[in-house]
């Protein structure tokens, strides 16, 4: 047989022993020799709770080529190891809080003086004392896609949204389209609403009030957080604003009651929001929402964090409290 025949039916046999193997290739993936051929593995299949030998066997490869790979990726496998012992020792403890050491050592597998060792070490130092920090440890890297309840791209918050409680579809509407810069990475929704449209694919907002209760399935607003009368505010020359407390406080009433009569029943309302500084005083709007939604009958599912790189303000501004530097995504659903 020729080279290339050999390749074809050791990548056969891959795929036979090796069934997870099919489907879309991984960005991070392993070259490894089976019979001196070339084949590509999945990284999801190396597993840092085994041992390289383990690895090996699993993945259909040489022990040297995954000792390779774990060069050439960098990762931290003495923190890896560690750190797995240690949940282990860990978890087990807590969910067996009255058992011997004789127990732990036949349920774990480990030495009483390694459990004991073990049970004194908190995470921070496990971190502190292994963790090279020149490597990369394979937890980090499964992280990486995993959704997390804090972002500073809002772009990531509103995939995860849709990922997790939509379908991956994009809402119905949003009643607050602005210059659609919610949707950089996500369709924008079939209709479009604002009270004071800038684009001319977006509607009146009037327009939204005129439609039938129970009119969509999926909603969005992000409403003005600036409450300012004056001309020397930076973020009001670039955004919509209030003019006072109770122009901010109503308008949040009116939008989610607003929602809430054009949600159909076990529809989906997101709602972006911020706690605000005006006048000194520390105005908390975020909780004022949760409160009202809760009262109004709508369930909180889900609450994501937007954390913003850096903020405006003038100059001269005189900081008294903490400056906001975070948001809120709220994601509700009617009943």
């Amino acid at each position: 047989m020729t080279k290339k025949v050999w390749i074809i039916w050791a990548q056969i046999i891959i795929y036979y022993y090796h069934p997870r193997l099919i489907g879309s290739w991984q960005p991070i993936s392993v070259i490894c020799y089976l019979c001196g051929m070339r084949a590509k593995i999945r990284y999801e299949l190396y597993d840092a709770s085994k041992s390289v030998e383990d690895n090996a066997a699993a993945l259909g490869c040489s022990v040297s080529a995954v000792r390779k790979f774990v060069r050439k990726k960098q990762i931290d496998r003495q923190y890896d190891v560690t750190y797995i012992k240690w949940k282990r020792i860990h978890d087990f403890c807590k969910g067996h809080p009255d058992a011997s050491y004789e127990k732990k050592k036949e349920a774990l597998g480990y030495a009483i003086n390694t459990i004991k060792k073990y049970e004194r070490l908190t995470e921070e130092q496990i971190y502190s004392s292994i963790r090279d920090t020149r490597k990369v440890s394979d937890f980090d890297i499964r992280n990486i896609n995993s959704i997390k309840s804090v972002s500073s791209h809002q772009d990531d918050i509103l995939r995860w949204i849709l990922h997790l409680y939509n379908g991956d579809k994009t809402f119905d509407a949003d009643l607050t389209a602005s210059m659609l810069l919610f949707y950089k990475t996500i369709p924008v929704p079939e209709h479009l609403y604002d009270k004071y449209p800038q684009l001319p694919q977006v509607n009146d907002l009037n327009e939204a009030d005129a439609l039938p209760d129970d009119s969509f399935s999926s909603l969005v607003y992000d409403l003005p957080f600036v409450i300012s009368s004056g001309a020397s505010s930076i973020i009001k020359k670039r955004f919509t604003h209030f003019t006072s407390v109770e122009e901010l406080y109503q308008a949040n009433d009116e939008m989610l009651d607003r929602a809430i009569r054009l949600l159909r029943r076990n529809g989906l309302l997101v709602v972006k929001t911020m706690d605000v500084n005006h006048g000194g005083k520390q105005e908390w709007v975020s909780d004022y929402v949760l409160t009202k939604a809760k009262v109004k009958g709508l369930e909180l599912l889900d609450k994501f964090i937007l954390v913003a790189p850096f903020k405006l303000f003038n100059r001269t501004h005189s900081q008294h409290q903490a400056r906001k530097y975070h948001s809120y995504f709220f994601v509700f659903r009617k009943h």
